[in-house]
């Protein structure tokens, strides 16, 4: 197939802040590409699902170090750093950690509140180009940046939003985040932004997900940014668009194995129970049913320059909000050409991916410590 890309190096792009929208000369591009999209009549012939020890060769198992008075409830956000160490959120606590390549714990910070340097939930973790820490989940919507030693830095409290995901672009970060003001949230121009110094400069990306009666519940966003390219999906939503350094969407990427089971569409009330009824109806056999219906994207990570999209379903054992989310295979795309490089490829069991970089980084225990992380390489032929 064909696809047509609006490129930045010749000069110029469309810039989009706040208020005004800047128009420059830019170059269209025409190249034949092989992209998987959701609109292709065919789809690749054959696509292996080989074991998983074919594909990832484990480089090592390394043990999360804890402090004495400083444990990890239950490990959240996960971020690889430049000198091979690596962030983690808990997923419990208003904690953010550093960690050596070892596993060895380096810094800790965080503490619940409303305050300056203080979180309710950390929602985002990233190392930007300078080596601060960036993280997510102050009430008030605000980035806090942390110095290489978790030492506080500054707070970026970004007019009108406020911010969750991030994704380092460069020297810029791209983060997903929604008006801070209700009445607002219909006249933003969508879900993720580029920030660049302290100016948002673009916002982009809607989905249908947002609008569906009861997806928001059922499944959240992805995100993962390499090179010039921002790709952003909903996980119920197979496959994943392909944004411009520009916000511009160029096109889309994955083609959803034969098997993947799409979400069903919901009426409005077709989930609702008498007051009375409580939870117990809330975790009755037709929510349990549905969750057990569909399958999902539950993770989107660049490995070693490719595309990784995880793929999972809703536990059973959880019919209640907020669900718990299954990893169960993965599948992997030359995000340059579109090409589908495997699919089905099963995890090991009882494994959840905490996210990528120069290895695929699995979580080998997720429900208790001590917590083991297993870094695996990417065999591409």
């Amino acid at each position: 197939m064909w696809i047509t890309l609006a490129s930045d190096h010749a000069g110029g792009r469309r810039s989009k802040s706040r208020g005004e929208i800047t128009l420059r000369p830019f170059a269209v591009l025409v190249v034949p590409i092989l992209v998987s999209v959701a609109s292709c009549e065919e789809r690749p012939a054959e696509v292996p699902s080989p074991p998983f020890e074919e594909v990832f060769e484990l480089a090592e198992v390394i043990v999360l170090g804890e402090g004495p008075s400083d444990s990890v409830a239950e490990v959240g956000e996960f971020f690889e750093r430049r000198d091979g160490g690596f962030i983690i959120a808990d997923r419990l606590l208003p904690r953010v950690r550093t960690y050596r390549e070892d596993g060895s714990l380096e810094a800790g910070f965080g503490r619940f509140g409303d305050g300056p340097w203080e979180f309710r939930t950390i929602r985002g973790v990233a190392e930007v180009a300078d080596g601060r820490i960036a993280v997510t989940g102050a009430q008030n919507g605000a980035v806090t940046y942390l110095n290489p030693d978790l030492t506080p830095h500054s707070m970026l409290l970004i007019e009108d939003f406020t911010s969750s995901m991030l994704l380092p672009f460069g020297r810029d970060l791209v983060f997903t985040g929604r008006a801070r003001d209700v009445n607002l949230v219909a006249e933003m121009d969508g879900i993720f932004h580029r920030l660049i110094d302290s100016a948002v400069t673009w916002s982009s990306w809607n989905t249908p997900a947002a609008s569906k009666p009861y997806w928001n519940a059922l499944g959240g966003l992805h995100g993962a940014a390499a090179g010039d390219s921002v790709y952003v999906m909903a996980g119920l939503l197979y496959p994943a668009t392909i944004l411009s350094a520009a916000g511009d969407s160029v096109g889309s990427i994955g083609t959803p194995s034969p098997d993947f089971r799409r979400v069903p569409e919901l009426e409005p009330g077709a989930l609702a129970f008498a007051g009375g009824a409580g939870a117990a109806a809330q975790a009755g056999t037709g929510l349990k049913t549905l969750i057990e219906s569909f399958d999902l994207v539950t993770g989107l990570d660049i490995v070693d320059d490719y595309l990784v999209f995880t793929v999972g379903r809703h536990d059973p054992a959880k019919p209640w909000f907020p669900f718990k989310q299954l990893d169960v295979f993965v599948e992997a795309y030359d995000r340059h050409t579109g090409e589908k490089l495997f699919e089905n490829v099963p995890l090991p069991e009882g494994s959840k991916v905490l996210g990528g970089g120069r290895y695929l980084y699995v979580l080998v225990n997720p429900e208790f410590p001590p917590w083991r992380i297993a870094r695996y390489k990417l065999r591409i032929p």
